[in-house]
């Protein structure tokens, strides 16, 4: 019974004095405390607040307040208030929810930028990319021209990322430098590259390598022998970097 008189929004000592109130009729405070066993004090609260749930009344003799409790039989009608009251409050939030959603569009939609430096940053990039993406997700990149070798922690890095992605079910387009057919062919081999997603060759000119994943455009700067990272968030910019890539990609070779 205790747990019912719970769920209608009754805290414990409301309930005690609830219980008390049925028991012994129309009463003030004194008697409620010794049968409930509260203190004065709290049972004039509990009272008070039973008043204004609508499970209590009282009536003024001479300068003081008699309390009684209404009949249960009335207790239907306040679980009908409150159902209304929730109603309404639900309406309420209805007319507001688009509002909320532009408050977390307007939120997600803030530009946050961040700097990586040398190959430890290079390499959180792209771990970031692996724990963010979900099967059926892609991104595209360019590749920028560069030198005949490579690193050998690069290498290694590019074609364990590549291997990731395919288990994980995600897909990589790759825009490369004309110049670069070669130059990766003698770097990572024909097996790696005939295994290799999505790649095509453009006369383009790609000064750096731009790395396109979701909201997000990530600049890497080859500087003094180390990489700089450049990662921008911000979905406008991502839409046209993306845009201009699939125009490049469709005026290319494979």
């Amino acid at each position: 019974m205790k747990e019912a008189l719970r769920n209608l929004g009754l805290t414990d000592g409301e309930i005690s004095v609830y219980l008390a109130l049925l028991k012994l009729g129309t009463v003030t405070n004194s008697p409620i405390a010794k049968e409930s066993q509260l203190q004065s004090s709290t049972v004039y609260y509990c009272l008070n607040s039973l008043v204004k749930k609508g499970f209590a009344t009282y009536i003024l003799k001479g300068n003081r307040k008699h309390f009684s409790a209404v009949d249960p039989e009335v207790i239907p009608e306040i679980l009908d208030e409150k159902q209304k009251q929730l109603d309404l409050q639900k309406k309420e939030i209805q007319q507001i929810v688009k509002t909320l959603h532009q408050y977390k569009r307007s939120s997600e939609e803030q530009t946050t930028a961040e700097v990586f430096e040398g190959f430890r940053g290079f390499q959180m990039i792209f771990r970031s990319i692996l724990k963010q993406s979900r099967r059926g997700d892609y991104y595209e990149a360019f590749a920028y021209e560069q030198k005949t070798t490579e690193s050998p922690a690069i290498k290694l890095l590019f074609m364990q990322h590549n291997q990731k992605l395919k288990r994980k079910g995600v897909k990589l387009r790759l825009l490369a430098p004309l110049s670069m057919k070669n130059v990766l062919l003698n770097i990572y081999g024909k097996q790696f590259l005939q295994n290799f997603q999505e790649i095509r060759y453009t006369q383009t000119v790609i000064p750096v390598g731009i790395t396109l994943f979701k909201d997000t455009v990530i600049t890497h700067i080859p500087e003094n022998e180390k990489i700089i990272s450049i990662k921008v968030k911000n979905h406008k910019l991502a839409t046209m970097y993306r845009d201009y890539f699939n125009f490049v990609w469709k005026s290319t070779e494979d």
